[in-house]
């Protein structure tokens, strides 16, 4: 019985009740992802209004998926949903010992996607502490984060996806933008993104830094690599557009103090 509630849920999540797109992509994701364990997931945040219904793909990934949602009160969402049993366990394990913040790391897999969810929410939580536009964190549970929707009828695109649309004037504006927000994360957040890139910034109100999964402290031992990655990540692909950027080894220089 308890199972047949779960499977009536999810369909209302779905959607399918009302529309039945049993070929479409939301459906095919929907089986390749959600476990017994995402479904039972699924269902205790629709009963608690926090996802009334999943309307779209956001973006597919070996890790997670990220959909469009509603909740209960009619505002969109967006719904990060991680493979309960993923190729990625190596380089997860890897991050997650390392972070201080860390207790005792399960061996089971799925817990240990649990706790990676749960610090993907922290971690968004520190980052807007610290006058950082990430989107709004709102509720998570096991595998499944709920966030603020950045979009209007549809998510907002990516630095990448819309570069050839930007101008030069625009790349200097994210440019200094995106230094600033390395600086304010690492000086008054004791924080890093660690995955900062053209492919992690959607372009909306203002730029909105996405994907904090491997954020960390600075505490972290692999910190400063992190640190190092965003720095060379950013500087190289805005020289890449003709923006005059700070040079590589001074600004690190300059951070580390």
């Amino acid at each position: 019985m308890r199972e047949e509630l779960i499977e009536r849920e999810i369909e209302e999540v779905l959607g399918l009740r009302e529309r039945r797109e049993k070929d479409s992509e939301l459906y095919k994701i929907a089986n390749e992802v959600f476990d017994r364990t995402t479904k039972e997931t699924l269902a205790y945040l629709h009963r608690r209004g926090k996802i009334e219904e999943l309307y779209g793909v956001i973006s597919t990934g070996k890790e997670a998926n990220v959909f469009a949602g509603i909740d209960g009160e009619g505002r969109r969402v967006a719904v990060k949903i991680y493979r309960t049993y993923t190729t990625e366990f190596r380089r997860i394990w890897e991050y997650l010992a390392a972070d201080p913040r860390i207790g005792y790391l399960p061996k089971d897999m799925r817990k240990l996607v649990f706790q990676w969810t749960r610090r993907e929410f922290k971690n968004l939580q520190r980052a807007i502490k610290y006058a950082v536009r990430a989107p709004e964190p709102i509720a998570f549970r096991n595998n499944v984060l709920v966030m603020e929707f950045i979009g209007d009828e549809s998510p907002a695109p990516r630095l990448k996806d819309i570069e050839k649309s930007l101008s030069k004037e625009d790349f200097e504006e994210l440019y200094s933008y995106l230094i600033g927000t390395i600086e304010r994360l690492w000086k008054r957040g004791d924080m890093v993104h660690g995955d900062l890139s053209e492919y992690n910034v959607l372009l909306w109100d203002s730029p909105v830094i996405i994907d904090w999964s491997q954020a960390t402290v600075k505490r972290n031992r692999m910190s400063v690599e992190l640190l190092k990655r965003d720095l060379r990540n950013v500087i190289s692909y805005f020289a890449r557009k003709g923006v005059d950027v700070d040079d590589y080894d001074e600004k690190l220089r300059e951070l580390l103090g």
